[in-house]
């Protein structure tokens, strides 16, 4: 058994850290107060504070709505206790109405050794860097209601026209479940976040 730190970027959920919490002794999590789906390199300062003032020498980095499974903190306790990578890069697949968006996405370095973090350049670690096979489940809405009624809030409608034409631009799939998300978001637009 050994201790984990978990930098939030936004609000984490005591129960989306669950299936981590047999396999350490503490877990203690740092908030954040970013936005959740900011890059990381745009956010090296922050994070760096953050990994100072853990006390574990295992950081995990977490996004708010992003939830462990089961195999991946098995998988993420293995990784630890074997120690043959400094960094892991685990990918983050969002899920939309219980089912994974067929959008592209890729891995970051997500779990890391804080001592080998390497303070210049990219968002990165000094050392062998190891992709986990398993994911994140990034929790988007519950279902397309949610959806819509979350744009009708934050954003404002868009003509017919435009609409299809960002429609066409963001498919590239032939996943009904995508096709649906990408359609809903083509309806809206919503401003930029500061």
């Amino acid at each position: 058994m050994t201790e984990l730190s978990v930098v939030a970027l936004g609000h984490i959920h005591a129960d989306d850290l669950q299936p981590l919490t047999p396999h350490f002794t503490r877990i203690e999590q740092l908030v954040l107060d970013i936005p959740p789906r900011s890059e990381l390199t745009g956010q090296r300062a922050a994070l760096h504070r953050a990994i100072d003032a853990a006390s574990s020498d295992w950081i995990l980095i977490l996004r708010e709505r992003e939830v462990i499974d089961g195999p991946l903190a098995d998988e993420i306790v293995q990784s630890i206790a074997a120690a043959k990578a400094w960094g892991f890069r685990i990918r983050a697949v969002p899920y939309y109405d219980g089912k994974p968006l067929r959008i592209g996405t890729s891995a970051e370095v997500r779990l890391l050794h804080r001592r080998h973090l390497l303070r210049r350049g990219d968002w990165n670690v000094q050392g062998t860097v190891v992709r986990l096979t398993n994911e994140l489940r990034s929790i988007t809405f519950q279902s397309a209601t949610a959806h819509r009624e979350q744009l009708a809030k934050s954003g404002s409608p868009v003509s017919w026209m435009r609409r299809i034409l960002r429609f066409l631009r963001s498919a590239r799939t032939l996943d009904a479940n995508t096709l649906r998300y990408v359609w809903i978001e083509a309806g809206f637009v919503t401003p930029s976040p500061r």
